[in-house]
């Protein structure tokens, strides 16, 4: 008679035993977290991002929050679900406090609070507030043979509408326009806040123009300066190039020949690469030239 074929073991079998001990996922987590935040900052708003930047903000912090405080009395399907919805509560707070600090909210900083958080509570889970704290040790007959999972109709519910609105705020994130960050001022030659004023004729009025590239990326910025209804003054228009978070300064000078009251106006274009540009703001303020040699 021939004998009954033994079982293969699997080779896959190691690596399961592994990740359901504490220590096995708290490795994971941490690796994880590294893995996708470099994969987010290499691979910005690709497939593999995508990929990576679901688990990464709808489930591994929370994960680590139900393992700080609800693992011992937590089934199985409920720390999913659990895990789910504290990612969200997590992810709401991490982002009010990037935006009341000075850090700010943007994608980087996004990134990096999310990777120091859930390092950072898995470190606190592992030395101050073990998983498994007061727990004994478990039936022998409860470790070799454990009972199946069985999910109800309720925690079923639970679980695809916290997939529902996982993948509905992640398409809003990934989608949302975030407000710019670009600067746009003028002041006169010592650095001072220019305001209504006199100048006497045949004198020159000399501005300065401050602006910084607070979008996402290289843009080309357009700044121009013209005395509003009059053919009488000049208008210039300066155009460069700006990286990221590139500061320019660009002088404007007018030639005060011709007497009355007139509004200075600066208008600053934004363009992105073949894009057409727009218009990103608006600056003037009213000034009169007078000949003080005559009297009033």
């Amino acid at each position: 008679m021939n004998s009954a074929p033994k079982n293969e073991p699997n080779a896959l079998e190691p690596l399961v035993r592994f990740l359901e001990t504490d220590n096995g996922q708290r490795l994971s987590v941490c690796l994880f977290a590294i893995i996708a935040t470099l994969i987010l900052l290499i691979f910005p708003g690709g497939a593999l991002a995508l990929i990576v930047g679901i688990p990464f903000v709808f489930f591994v912090p929370g994960f680590t929050v139900v393992r700080l405080f609800f693992w011992k009395t937590t089934k199985p399907e409920a720390k999913l679900v659990l895990s789910m919805a504290l990612s969200i509560l997590v992810v709401i707070f991490l982002a009010l406090f990037l935006v009341l600090t000075p850090i700010g909210l943007n994608s980087d900083s996004t990134r990096a609070s999310l990777m120091t958080f859930s390092i950072a509570s898995v470190a606190l889970e592992a030395f101050v507030l073990p998983a498994n704290r007061g727990a004994g040790a478990a039936p022998e007959q409860e470790r070799i043979a454990p009972k199946p999972m069985k999910i109800d109709k309720v925690v079923a519910g639970m679980l695809g509408a916290a997939l529902v609105v996982s993948a509905i705020s992640l398409g809003l994130i990934i989608t949302a326009e975030y407000p710019s960050r670009t600067y746009f001022a003028v002041t006169d030659e010592n650095g001072k806040v220019l305001t209504n004023f006199s100048l006497a004729v045949n004198t020159t009025l000399t501005v300065v123009l401050h602006m910084k590239n607070g979008e996402d990326g290289a843009r080309n910025f357009t700044v121009v300066g013209y005395v509003l209804d009059s053919l009488d003054y000049p208008s210039y228009s300066f155009s460069r190039t700006l990286q990221k978070g590139e500061e320019w300064n660009q002088t404007m000078t007018f030639d005060l020949l011709v007497t009355g009251n007139f509004r200075l106006d600066f208008d600053l274009y934004i363009q992105e690469e073949l894009q057409p540009p727009y218009r990103y703001g608006n600056l003037h303020f009213w000034f009169g030239v007078f000949d003080f040699s005559q009297p009033i």
